[in-house]
């Protein structure tokens, strides 16, 4: 980006590029002024910028009513979070592994005692 904004007449000349509807008629306005079609493109993005930056600096001063309850405005509570159980609602059967045979321990409890 340039150092130095771009004056009124920089504006004032892409105004007059976007005015200019005929393709070659513009070309040739680019030609008689010296500059390109990028350069036109970044004098317009920061005549935009510029125009934002105007507009968010001057907000419309708006009135300050205050409330009766101390500026919290009319809020509703949080309500609490549940009670959770750590037990499974439902129950559908026991664990696997109350004194069934499974298949990793099969070996090992049906050997030969000594």
């Amino acid at each position: 980006m340039e150092s130095n904004p771009p004056d009124d007449a920089a504006f004032r000349l892409v105004e007059q590029y976007d005015s200019i509807e005929d393709p070659g008629l513009r070309s040739d306005f680019l030609d008689a002024v010296g500059t390109t079609r990028s350069r036109i493109n970044h004098l317009r993005l920061l005549r935009d910028r510029a125009a934002a930056r105007s507009i968010a600096a001057d907000p419309e001063p708006e009135e300050e009513v205050t409330p009766a309850d101390g500026g919290k405005g009319a809020r509703r509570p949080v309500p609490p979070l549940p009670n959770r159980s750590r037990t499974p609602d439902v129950i559908t059967r026991p664990p696997n592994n109350t004194g069934g045979i499974s298949r990793r321990n099969r070996r090992r409890r049906n050997r030969e005692r000594p």
